[in-house]
């Protein structure tokens, strides 16, 4: 079973992708849809659309084209999910195996549900 969520991915080198997150058994696969944020963000994600992330042998996968870009996370890479919660940004904060992290905003909407469907 999977589970579908409209949210926001802010990479680690700042600026912010809206997009679709998908939760099933086996990933995680973020499908972003446009940059909610300055050009900035959209310069990050053009340097690494079309790589992999390595993570200490693990991988997270990105790949896209344009301004396009799509993120699968194998939810047996990942150590822990972790939230972290302020008035007007709620977000869930995923840890892969090998130390990277992945973090999704869903503004002032709860992520507990989120964090959950993550977690098992």
């Amino acid at each position: 079973m999977s589970e579908t969520w409209t949210i926001n991915y802010e990479p680690d080198g700042g600026g912010r992708l809206t997009g679709k997150l998908t939760v099933d058994d086996e990933n995680l696969k973020f499908v972003a849809l446009y940059d909610s944020s300055n050009a900035a963000g959209l310069k990050l994600i053009a340097g690494i659309v079309g790589g992999v992330v390595a993570s200490g042998g693990h991988l997270a996968y990105i790949h896209g084209h344009d301004a396009d870009m799509e993120l699968v996370l194998p939810k047996n890479e990942i150590a822990s999910t972790t939230t972290k919660k302020k008035m007007l940004a709620k977000r869930v904060i995923v840890t892969t195996t090998g130390g990277d992290t992945f973090v999704f905003n869903y503004g002032m909407l709860s992520v507990d549900k989120l964090a959950e469907a993550i977690g098992s």
